[in-house]
């Protein structure tokens, strides 16, 4: 019954979200990759191999995929790997960063009976892992009654989206249902899923994929080689902003920044957006205040410089490890912050504003840690940085706190590839799935 609610539904309001679609595509250019896979007709999966479908809808969902994915292809090195994204951006980082750990890379079907089934068709999984909380309804039921082994991986429900899930709780409970797993980053997250619906003998505490990430991410990085080919002068201090995501919050950086430039006047920024487009935006920022700024896709430059624009995909994890102090965007106004793991893999200091939510049991291990500081405007956030800059030997300890810190919260990857074996080894031992209409 709730399918057939769903369904209507979609009919019903398809003039406004085609209206909404043809206006992204046309006036704000995005959307316009990949419509024959949308559309269901995604690579199709070889004669004679067990497939695994994982989906990550963009940049961020894909870099945590990235440790899960490396186990998989470590411990089944025989199965076929699909992974699709959501978004352009996530396609981009998926082809470039994860190209061959993976067989094929796609987008993710438009979630209509038409285009699932046709995908469902084509692909013919064995396992369908989602990361985060992508839920899907007709592409989770169409696959968990296909006999699909269907999973969550680093499960999370965000304070925002909670009141909306629990006042539709009748109709998720009902999609959560068509997972055999849920492995959840935290306790409180375990409870959230149980609130909405979620059968608690499928919800799994195994930890957040982020921490393997980060970790994989801090390896074999040559901060020095790194340094100068960014063309960042020798021996200067170095913030590197990461993933800001609107005009006030990057004003208030920019701020924080010209103030902090009369105290160290060789500080130098690399900033990267959390969204390439918005590239140009910062550019003209940093122009305003009186600055020259270097953009990453115009490679290496001639002379030192100390203001780069990161315009690129895929390079923020690494260059963290050029900083003195890393600072977290879309933290400085409500849109729930980014991930502030891959500098603590590094061992920099972090300091972010006071909107973590999307990362709250991280932002609160990382401020109980001593490893991470709140600024509440851009004043404080100069205050905070000055703090860091002229302590080194806080900085050496933040170091070694922060290196210990992502050390000992690893393993989530590993759980969620255990409990991903042990459900492929049940494949055809339970008979029939109930039909949940």
């Amino acid at each position: 019954m709730f399918n057939a609610v769903y369904n209507i539904f979609l009919i019903l309001t398809s003039p406004l979200w085609l209206i909404y679609l043809l206006w992204r595509i046309i006036v704000r250019g995005k959307s316009r990759e990949g419509w024959g896979q949308r559309l269901g007709g995604l690579p199709a999966s070889p004669q004679g191999r067990r497939v695994i479908w994982m989906h990550a809808v963009s940049v961020g969902e894909v870099m945590a995929a990235l440790p899960l994915l490396q186990a998989i292809r470590e411990r089944l090195p025989q199965h076929h790997l699909l992974l699709t994204t959501l978004t352009p951006a996530g396609n981009a980082t998926a082809r470039q960063q994860l190209g061959k750990l993976v067989d094929a890379v796609g987008y993710l079907p438009v979630d209509l009976p038409f285009a699932v089934g046709r995908a469902l068709r084509r692909v013919r999984p064995d396992a369908l892992i989602v990361m985060e909380t992508e839920l899907w309804p007709n592409l989770l039921t169409m696959a968990y009654r296909r006999g699909v082994r269907t999973l969550i991986a680093n499960g999370r429900i965000s304070d925002r989206s909670l009141p909306t899930y629990r006042r539709f709780r009748w109709f998720f409970a009902q999609v959560l249902r068509c997972l055999d797993a849920i492995c959840v980053q935290s306790e409180e997250d375990a409870r959230r899923f149980c609130a909405i619906g979620a059968l608690p003998d499928r919800v799994h505490v195994v930890g957040n994929t982020k921490f393997d990430q980060a970790a994989v991410g801090a390896q074999d990085v040559q901060a020095d080689t790194l340094r100068r080919d960014l063309g960042l002068p020798e021996g200067a201090p170095v913030l590197v902003i990461g993933s800001s995501r609107a005009p006030e919050e990057e004003m208030i950086i920019a701020t924080a920044y010209r103030t902090l430039r009369e105290r160290f006047p060789n500080l130098c920024i690399v900033w990267a957006p959390r969204h390439v487009e918005r590239a140009e935006a910062i550019v003209e920022l940093l122009q305003q205040q009186g600055f020259r700024p270097w953009r990453r896709t115009q490679g290496t430059p001639d002379t030192a410089q100390q203001q780069i624009v990161l315009d690129t995909f895929g390079e923020l994890g690494k260059v963290y490890a050029v900083c003195d102090v890393a600072i977290i965007g879309g933290s400085f106004v409500p849109l729930g912050g980014q991930n502030l793991l891959q500098p603590l893999a590094h061992g920099r200091p972090v300091v972010h504003g006071p909107y973590m939510n999307n990362f709250r049991d991280v932002a609160a291990l990382a401020k109980e840690t001593r490893v991470a500081w709140v600024a509440q405007d851009a004043g404080e956030l100069a205050q905070r940085v000055t703090e860091l800059l002229e302590n080194e030997p806080l900085r050496k300890e933040v170091a070694r706190r922060a290196r210990a810190l992502v050390r000992e919260q690893q393993g989530a990857s590993q759980r969620i590839l255990d409990i991903l074996i042990a459900l492929l080894e049940l494949e055809g031992a339970e008979g029939a799935r109930p039909d949940y209409q």
